[in-house]
């Protein structure tokens, strides 16, 4: 899961990691609004593959038109590379933790293309 790979670039902490797997967008970890927003679009899209229209509305209000056909292209392209992964039983990468071990992943690791220098340290909430 490319998660531990980029969560301490994105400042995503281990309360958060916890709420993206196991919680909600109303988790208290998320105080930013359009935090909250994209969390519960990525949700919707994930579940219904549609988002509702009083969502839809407020990623309206907060995120302009190029950004909001950025995110269903990405949550898109993302559903595609899971269904080829999952259907074609790619090896899972031995460096990468499971999406439900992630809240408690240990924070520290190489990724194993990159230098020696460059391990992830995500901050702890």
């Amino acid at each position: 899961m490319h998660v531990a790979y980029f969560a301490a670039k994105a400042r995503l902490g281990r309360t958060q990691l916890a709420s993206l797997t196991h919680g909600s967008p109303d988790d208290a970890c998320w105080a930013d609004q359009r935090d909250r927003l994209l969390i519960g679009a990525v949700d919707a899209l994930h579940d219904t593959s549609d988002v509702p229209e009083p969502l839809w509305g407020q990623l309206a209000a907060e995120f302009s038109e190029a950004e909001l056909l950025d995110l269903l292209l990405l949550c898109g392209w993302y559903h595609a590379i899971s269904f080829a992964a999952r259907a074609t039983r790619l090896e899972l990468e031995s460096w990468a933790p499971a999406f439900t071990a992630a809240a408690a992943w240990q924070w520290s690791f190489t990724h194993p293309t990159s230098p020696a220098d460059s391990t992830a340290s995500a901050p702890r909430n």
